[in-house]
């Protein structure tokens, strides 16, 4: 092996590792304009820039109606952020793609034509558990598909491509600590938005959707990971 494995331990005892297989280079970043995507961004850049010189770091972001497609505003803010950071010249697109709802398919779909086109066959998710049991007030409402049981490489059976979830065995809390780590916690975590509210409830003026609703699910797990 010679791209090597970076190891973090957060202060609840939650490890993970980020990893680069080799002979990989053309790396696609799922960037929802969230907390999660947005540090996976900045690891893969830092990652990259050490380790794999001739990578192409390729964004998509899904932008959906019934979050007025908000996605699309903070996934660019995102990007714009990492570009100003790192000053990096190895992010190749940022692509946007619309839809209705946010069904998975769609993520598939557009992952297969990358890969088909030679694009990118490594993607890059920002996936991660739920919060403890122990957390009665964020049980209801939690996605059942972030409990425990799913792998970090998935290898898809159509093409030849993998999806990498680097954050599936640990929650939150430990974002929080990478952000803390590497001390992207004043310069990039203000760029993020974990809000899940619907459009139809934003009464933003005259910038719209620039609040946070503080109520749902999604706004709970932030404010209980990084206190904010």
């Amino acid at each position: 092996m010679k791209n090597p494995v970076n190891h973090y331990v957060d202060p609840h005892g939650q490890e993970m590792s980020f990893h680069i297989p080799d002979d990989i280079n053309k790396i696609c970043v799922n960037l929802s304009g969230g907390a999660d995507s947005a540090i996976l961004g900045y690891m893969t850049i830092k990652y990259c820039e050490q380790h794999v010189p001739d990578a192409e770091i390729h964004f998509i972001t899904c932008a959906n109606q019934p979050k007025g497609w908000y996605n699309a505003k903070y996934g660019s803010s995102v990007v714009d952020r990492l570009l100003q950071l790192t000053r990096t010249n190895i992010i190749k697109s940022h692509y946007t793609y619309f839809s209705d709802d946010q069904r998975r398919s769609d993520l598939n779909i557009v992952e297969v034509e990358m890969a088909n086109e030679g694009t990118a066959n490594f993607f890059i998710h920002e996936t991660t558990q739920n919060p403890p049991l122990s957390e009665k007030h964020l049980l209801e409402g939690r996605y059942t598909a972030r409990d425990p049981g799913h792998d970090r490489f998935i290898l898809k059976d159509r093409i030849n491509n993998w999806r990498y979830l680097p954050l599936m065995y640990v929650d939150k809390r430990m974002v929080a600590h990478l952000y803390s780590q590497l001390g992207m916690m004043k310069l990039l975590f203000p760029y993020t938005r974990s809000c899940e509210q619907e459009a139809r409830h934003n009464r933003d003026s005259p910038v719209w959707m620039t609040t946070t609703c503080g109520e749902c699910w999604w706004c709970r797990e932030r404010e209980w990971a990084f206190g904010r």
